[in-house]
């Protein structure tokens, strides 16, 4: 485990069984790894689809959220399923986003881990998991409009969020619009670069490949994203609950949608702390570009892949515990670090 060097440094996805630490071969193309390298700084951290005003009107009832599973209901119909778990009577409540094609079984293994101290909600998104998939735009801005509009019902008032892959994105719309809410975000495997474009001939291939076989593409994608040597019930899970025909229209919308996204602008308007915990391979963090627009730091995990909080949870949850105290304890002001 190592805390990144702030270097800056250009990488290039090497394919060699060696460097990638994988003892099974995955016989990947070098247009697969390149896929996967460019979705996983995008998809895991750029949309027109946020419509509503910064810290636009969100309803704070007074009670506590009870302990179960339960369904809200989206403004626009969409009926999202959210389970609240841990500590009912927390100050500070962990509210964890589920990355693209995926649901909130996948932080199955965080939330022991997280009872004793917090209370946690989990969701599935809608087109995801058990939620509707009516939806007449799918958008990474409407999912924050979504966590945003949960949190206010919910009246949780002092709040972590945690997003995998495409929820830390969700999760930084989510922070604008909850000013004052909000506490940190905690991004796992995901905003790598906020410089970073989404744009060029090469992605236009990708978005098309999806468009035109979404499983067999989604399967080749989910593929690459795991260099560690016994996960196939995780691998499993993976490819289960996101790549299968039903879920291609979701998911060449969201694709198409990371482009329209505007990085910088959304670190700078979620205006809260932001701790990541991301694999030190194949996507670079960068923090100095990140701390251009944020209060941003990150861990870095080698030997780790994807999915590291599924893969290794008892290497992650410290981790995680670490980063949800230090933003807890405290966060420096923008330039007052290195």
């Amino acid at each position: 485990m190592t805390r990144q060097n702030c270097s800056g440094r250009e990488f290039e996805l090497r394919l060699s069984k060696g460097e990638l630490n994988v003892s099974k071969p995955r016989t990947p193309t070098k247009q697969w790894a390149a896929l996967a390298l460019v979705l996983l700084v995008v998809v895991c951290g750029q949309s027109d689809g946020y419509t509503g005003p910064i810290g636009g009107n969100i309803s704070v009832p007074a009670h506590i959220p009870k302990l179960g599973d339960k369904i809200w209901t989206a403004p626009d119909g969409a009926d999202i399923p959210y389970t609240v778990a841990g500590k009912i009577d927390a100050e500070v409540t962990i509210v964890l986003v589920h990355c693209w094609m995926c649901n909130q079984s996948f932080w199955d293994r965080q939330l022991p881990a997280l009872a004793s101290e917090y209370r946690t909600v989990t969701l599935d998104l809608p087109g995801h998991g058990e939620a509707s998939s009516t939806r007449s735009a799918w958008t990474v801005g409407g999912y924050g409009e979504d966590v945003a509009g949960l949190i206010g019902d919910l009246g949780l008032s002092a709040v972590i969020l945690v997003g995998h892959s495409m929820g830390g994105p969700v999760a930084l719309r989510a922070a604008a619009l909850l000013p004052g809410r909000v506490r940190g975000i905690v991004a796992v495997e995901t905003l790598h670069d906020a410089d970073f474009k989404f744009e060029g001939e090469q992605i236009e291939a990708f978005l098309q490949a999806f468009e035109t076989d979404f499983v067999a593409t989604c399967r080749r994608f989910v593929d690459q994203m795991f260099v560690e040597e016994d996960v196939q019930p995780v691998i499993d899970q993976v490819l289960q609950a996101g790549c299968s025909p039903a879920r291609s229209e979701v998911g060449t919308a969201l694709m198409r949608d990371f482009g329209s996204i505007d990085m910088p602008a959304w670190f700078r308007e979620a205006g809260v702390p932001i701790r990541a915990i991301n694999a030190a391979a194949p996507s670079p963090t960068k923090i100095e570009v990140n701390r251009k627009y944020a209060d941003f730091d990150a861990v870095l995990v080698d030997a780790v892949g994807h999915y590291l909080h599924m893969t290794r949870p008892d290497t992650f949850n410290p981790l995680l515990l670490e980063a949800i105290s230090e933003i807890l304890g405290g966060a420096v002001e923008i330039g007052d670090s290195g």
